[in-house]
């Protein structure tokens, strides 16, 4: 089963943008930090949780692409952090801000650019995220994005859901997927994830594409395809 390349503009790119998302596994402990970065108007005033569809729709949209930046306060929320960032990654360029002692090379192994330590100096790390930033815009993959004429998801969180299996061609595994739409504490229900997913067949039927959910023993992965191309029959996951 040949995996589908064709993308889509489901949201309308935003002009004048910070260069960075910043997306906090603990936006309160992410405050201080960001409160005394923005005086360098690099970092938004925005700071969004783990999970936010929003800031994953900017990632996927915005043109040009910004860098995310996910933010690390401290060892507590560390848990799974080199798979939230290999998540991360598939979305945006990422530049990991995490806390003293973190080893940089397991997070770049995992897909990070770059590894800061989030206690150095403001005025420095502002000038590292500069540089990300200048690296992350000379390699933005020059794709086209087609605009559907059919009509798209009314509802914000389907259209992201929709840009977000549609902007890599690669399947994309149900952990990852839970863990991404999750919140930093719970990741999302399979149960909740199927629904999400299912709901999302008439929009990608209108685009000549289909969903195929294959796997079992407790893990699936789902794979956009064209609708013409039959492949082989979906699985029900163990």
């Amino acid at each position: 089963m040949k995996p589908s390349t064709r993308t889509i503009t489901l949201l309308p790119a935003v002009q004048d943008e910070p260069p960075c998302v910043v997306i906090s596994l603990d936006r309160v402990r992410s405050r201080r930090l960001l409160r005394a970065a923005r005086r360098t108007q690099l970092l938004p005033p925005v700071v969004n949780s783990w999970g936010t569809l929003h800031a994953y729709g900017q990632l996927l949209t915005r043109r040009p692409r910004p860098l995310a930046v996910l933010d690390v306060p401290d060892e507590g929320c560390a848990q799974e952090l080199a798979q939230r960032v290999c998540i991360l990654g598939r979305l945006a360029p990422l530049t990991v801000l995490a806390p003293e002692g973190t080893c940089p090379a397991t997070l770049l192994e995992a897909g990070a650019t770059n590894v800061l330590d989030r206690g150095m100096p403001i005025e420095e790390l502002a000038a590292r995220l500069t540089a990300d930033q200048r690296w992350a815009a000379r390699n933005e993959p020059h794709t086209s994005r087609l605009r559907g004429p059919e009509p798209l998801p009314q509802q914000a969180s389907q259209r992201v859901l929709l840009s977000l299996i549609l902007a890599d061609p690669r399947p994309w595994c149900c952990h990852e997927l839970t863990l991404l739409l999750g919140s930093a504490e719970q990741p999302l229900t399979r149960a909740a994830l199927r629904a999400r997913m299912s709901r999302l067949d008439p929009h990608l039927a209108r685009l000549g594409l289909a969903l195929h959910r294959t796997g079992g023993w407790g893990r699936f992965t789902y794979t956009v395809t064209p609708s013409t191309d039959p492949g082989p029959a979906s699985r029900r996951a163990a």
